[in-house]
């Protein structure tokens, strides 16, 4: 009779603990280094954006130390519906995509599949004889004038964004090149399949020589396709049993299921008249998946990946990179090109960098964010990752972003 009682105890603590597993740790603020009484202010400050119709709605998340001091939501995911935004609202994270998209690539490279100098050619052949955007006053009525690459682009390239494969229509970085995008059909969107893609992207020119410039675009796309050759699975697939399974991140990927769609917070636009205007709601592909915008995904599984980058590759016992690796992705690696004209750039993250004394410049944190006005950060130093996501256009028009990084940061007891 002992050892069963014993037995049941410990099948009971065992169900808890699997129940829990899947979750990181909660902790009051003080334990993990955090001043309550600064964190206590994101909701209201949050809130008020909501009430000033800056923005419809959205979802805070902080964690320090590995464990989450903060988690809250604010306004609507739905205003029309009046819907409250819940803790598992799930969010089109656009170009927060692409640090996942990144990882996935140096998983390959880690199992020396993939190198980072290889040239993309020899996984999508059509892209060896690219050119580039020439001088304009080169241009004919007819044609757009190019010149030859003096090399071809690398998977480096690709991770960096230092490629020359820009974006079309909204966030076309030259006028002449969004002309070509456009006639190839190129935008942000609309493509059947990554290989749909990679082909309209063959027969337009870089906007620059490889690795002469920091470009923001398509080469994440590329690079999922390269994935997807390496690998021999789709993209959607080798995320979801590489990446998403072993975190446990089971509400992300590029499709939402219909069963989930309820919980797909609407995505809203300012007009020029500062009113907010929802657009249709987006659900995802099951054909085309998007290595640089993709995804779909919860405050809760993002903030799951992006512990995990901060334990050096590692969650609950599930080994996704090497801490070299990792270590890697979050040096610069672009050299004196600026990203956005401001930040350094690794390979998949932009980089904050401070300057000590009689040192050189270390990173101070790794970031990105998405179009509709998504954002993350992982702070290395003090050990914090930050997750704050909305669904607002333009992007971070609302000034979430802003009052979120100041209150966080302001919390941190050195």
């Amino acid at each position: 009779m002992i050892r069963i009682a014993v037995f049941v105890i410990y099948a009971c603590a065992f169900a808890v603990v699997a129940a829990r597993a899947g979750e990181l740790p909660k902790a009051d603020p003080g334990e993990v280094g955090l001043t309550a009484r600064k964190l206590v202010e994101l909701k209201p400050a949050l809130q008020k954006l909501v009430d000033e119709e800056k923005t419809v709605g959205g979802v805070a998340l902080v964690a320090r130390r590995g464990k989450v001091a903060f988690v809250d939501t604010f306004g609507y995911r739905d205003a029309a519906a009046q819907t409250p935004t819940t803790e598992d609202t799930i969010f089109a994270i656009a170009s927060m995509t692409k640090p996942v998209t990144a990882v996935a690539a140096m998983m390959l490279v880690e199992e020396g599949k993939l190198g980072l100098d290889d040239p993309v050619s020899k996984y999508l052949p059509q892209l060896k004889e690219l050119r580039v955007l020439g001088d304009a006053k080169d241009d004919t009525d007819a044609v757009t004038a190019t010149v030859p690459s003096n090399r071809q682009i690398t998977v480096r390239d690709l991770l960096t964004h230092t490629s020359g494969i820009a974006y079309g229509g909204l966030l076309a970085a030259d006028t002449r090149l969004a002309k070509l995008y456009a006639k190839a059909g190129i935008q942000m969107s609309g493509f059947n399949s990554i290989a749909d893609e990679v082909g309209r992207l063959a027969t337009v020119p870089l906007l620059h020589q490889p690795g002469e410039g920091w470009t923001y675009g398509m080469s994440h796309d590329v690079l999922g396709g390269v994935i997807e050759v390496v690998s021999g699975r789709n993209l959607d697939t080798y995320m979801r049993e590489r990446i998403f399974a072993p975190l446990d991140m089971y509400d992300t990927g590029f499709l939402v299921p219909e069963g989930k769609r309820d919980r797909v917070a609407t995505i809203y636009r300012h007009t020029l008249f500062g009113k907010l205007v929802p657009l249709p709601k987006k659900f995802g592909s099951a054909t085309y998946f998007s290595g640089g915008g993709g995804l779909f995904s919860t405050a809760r599984d993002y903030a799951r990946f992006a512990q995990m980058l901060l334990n050096g590759g590692r969650l609950d016992g599930a080994r996704i990179l090497k801490p070299e690796t990792l270590a890697l992705m979050t040096t610069n690696q672009i050299g004196a090109h600026r990203a956005l004209t401001v930040f350094k750039y690794g390979l998949g993250f932009g980089l904050e960098m401070i300057q000590r004394p009689d040192s050189k410049p270390e990173i101070s944190r790794y970031f990105w964010g998405g179009l509709y006005s998504t954002y993350f950060w992982v702070d290395p130093e003090h050990e914090v990752v930050a997750i704050v996501l909305t669904q607002i256009l333009p992007t971070n028009s609302s000034g979430a972003e802003r009052v979120f990084r100041r209150i966080v940061d302001a919390a941190i007891e050195k």
